[in-house]
């Protein structure tokens, strides 16, 4: 009889403790990060390279239908963009104006994506997450580089790699290809990379190589912590941004043990 009690309290335990497991699951806010390349481009990155014109009929076409997909399937209830936080009443002024039927569309992916996703999901607004206080510190790494002719020649051959293989991409690919290949996990593990072929510069003594890939990352980290800000129980997250910063934010949100990642190729 004893043996008979002590069973059926284990199970009575093990059950409730699953479905104790199973709300803190269902709870947990859902997070999808979408990489783009910046369809507007200011050429204000190391690597300058041609790119495709998102305006084109095709391309519209396809924006169309994965803004639909997402905004209807993932539904996010939060649609954050990769704008500074002090832009917030610009957005806010913007999106409103869509809503209303009042505002054309920018080539910029946080308007052509973002503010379409966000009205097919019924969302009332959009929010900015960026932070640009903190940049990539690498006036130290290039004065290295600068006089040392080795370094500057192979810092160059990576440029020339990059730039080709990006032309190449945007040359021959459709959006819907090129957008497919900016969220591969490969993808993602190759612009990550980068930063390790020159860590080691100075390392041992100036470590300028390290200091600049470190200031990346810290900026990085401060925009995955205006995530979390948003992130809240219950809530589900599109977070849209170029691709070099998704490939880190990506790394954060599967370490994150209180928030559930939702791949963003389901949709793509």
């Amino acid at each position: 009889m004893k043996n008979t009690i002590y069973l059926i309290s284990a199970l009575i335990f093990t059950l409730n403790s699953l479905q104790i497991k199973a709300s803190a699951e269902s709870s947990k806010a859902e997070v999808s990060m979408l990489g783009v390349f910046h369809f507007h481009n200011p050429g204000l990155d190391v690597v300058q390279t041609s790119q495709i014109d998102v305006s084109k009929p095709q391309s519209q076409a396809y924006l169309e239908a994965l803004t639909s997909k997402i905004g209807k399937q993932f539904i996010p209830t939060q649609v954050l963009l990769e704008c500074e936080r002090n832009e917030q009443g610009k957005i806010d002024k913007q999106y409103a104006s869509y809503l209303r039927g009042d505002f054309e569309l920018p080539i910029n992916e946080s308007y052509q994506i973002g503010f379409r996703v966000a009205k097919k999901a019924n969302a009332k607004f959009v929010t900015c997450f960026d932070e640009r206080k903190v940049q990539w510190q690498a006036e130290g790494l290039m004065n290295v580089i600068a006089k040392d002719a080795e370094l500057k020649k192979r810092m160059q051959a990576m440029i020339k790699v990059l730039t080709d293989a990006t032309n190449n991409m945007h040359n021959t690919m459709t959006l819907r290809e090129i957008m497919r290949e900016n969220n591969k996990t490969s993808y993602s593990r190759q612009n990550k990379a980068l930063y390790l072929l020159t860590n080691d510069v100075g390392g041992g003594s100036g470590f300028e190589g390290a200091d600049a890939a470190a200031s990346w990352w810290h900026r990085n980290f401060r925009m995955y912590a205006n995530i979390q800000k948003v992130a809240q129980p219950g809530e589900r997250v599109l977070v849209i941004a170029g691709h070099g910063h998704i490939a880190i934010l990506n790394d954060l949100l599967d370490d994150d043990m209180t928030r559930k990642s939702i791949n963003i190729n389901l949709y793509l």
